[in-house]
């Protein structure tokens, strides 16, 4: 009898899981394919792996490719019989240095040239082509479901890898924007709503929408903008993470510099800057539940007893809606007592 919690698990993974379970799958050479909604960092993230393993990068579009650009273009050596050129977006069969050769998009690619990369997955090989020894394959693509160009890949091609499939994770994005120049209001604001990075819905017909990629084009934004019009400013953001989004993080952006950084609350609550505008006050107080455990929660409850009483009651009210657990925690039986005195 089939286990139902096995049917309801969830076996996507965060970019940082995934980028451990890929660098054990390209070192075994295992083929992977991995696929995740629009602009959630894939292709980055194999990126990533091969730089972080020291590897060369092909990235393949495989999109793009004709079935004679995999196999190459044939010619006639000195003996009149036919040879096939091998394609240069290939490592060097000679190679001695490691590889990682991404086929990007491979679900998009029309079904003749996901069989003419069949050989290549499945032998290392494609016509007088061969693959060099330290050379791995992965495969990108978008889900079936996501509106995007797909076409349903061969069972015998798909059989030959191992599927698993990325999910966007506010924390991981956070931690990769920090090193990687993402704005800090960009970054800020995420934290403050996370489920604001990804708002993909394959039902809309929005043409933007917010997603990892989007947001990274919104902080080149405001990392550009200068004494930009604050109604082209908002016609930009709109452009890239869609109407609502764009409206939130105009709004948030008239008092992200009040906020305080809610881990600074969490270090020194006693003398962490309280912001005197409303909205900014409760978007940080919005931060800080959803990092409240039973470690940090004495911090937000000594951060709550300066603030307003019915403002520090909705900071601690909704750390304890979220985690009902911290109910038994010495800092809420604390703040409890003192609240009925």
């Amino acid at each position: 009898m089939t286990d139902p919690d096995t049917i309801s698990a969830d076996y996507t993974l965060r970019p940082s899981e995934l980028a451990a379970t890929l660098k054990v799958l390209i070192d075994a050479r295992q083929p992977v394919m991995v696929r995740g909604s629009p602009g959630c960092g894939k292709s980055e993230l194999a990126q990533q792996v091969a730089d972080e393993g020291r590897r060369g990068y092909c990235d393949v579009r495989a999109l793009l490719l004709d079935p004679v650009d995999v196999r190459g273009i044939p010619w006639r050596d000195s003996d009149n019989r036919t040879r096939w050129a091998a394609p240069d977006f290939l490592p060097p069969s000679d190679s001695t240095d490691l590889w990682l050769v991404n086929l990007e998009e491979l679900p998009s690619a029309v079904p003749m040239v996901q069989a003419a990369l069949f050989q290549l997955v499945r032998d290392r090989k494609c016509g007088e082509y061969e693959l060099p020894e330290g050379a791995s394959i992965m495969a990108c693509g978008n889900r079936e479901g996501d509106r995007g160009v797909t076409h349903r890949m061969p069972t015998p091609l798909a059989s030959r890898f191992v599927h698993l499939e990325v999910k966007v994770d506010p924390s991981d994005w956070c931690e990769w924007g920090a090193a990687n120049g993402i704005a800090p209001e960009t970054l800020f604001f995420i934290q403050l709503r996370p489920e604001l990075l990804d708002q993909f819905d394959p039902q809309s017909r929005d043409a933007a929408f917010a997603c990892p990629r989007t947001w990274e084009f919104v902080s080149n934004v405001v990392k550009q903008r200068g004494s930009l019009d604050p109604a082209a400013e908002r016609a930009l953001f709109r452009g890239a993470v869609g109407e609502a989004a764009a409206v939130e993080f105009s709004a948030f952006l008239k008092v992200w510099r009040e906020l305080p950084h809610p881990r600074a609350v969490i270090d020194d609550p006693e003398n962490a800057l309280v912001p005197e505008n409303a909205s900014a006050l409760i978007a940080l107080c919005g931060s800080l539940y959803r990092m409240a455990d039973d470690v940090n929660l004495g911090s937000i409850v000594s951060y709550a007893m300066r603030l307003r009483r019915e403002v520090g009651e909705f900071l601690v009210g909704s750390c304890i809606r979220r985690e009902p657990d911290l109910q038994r925690t010495d800092a809420f039986i604390r703040w409890a007592a003192a609240r009925t005195q």
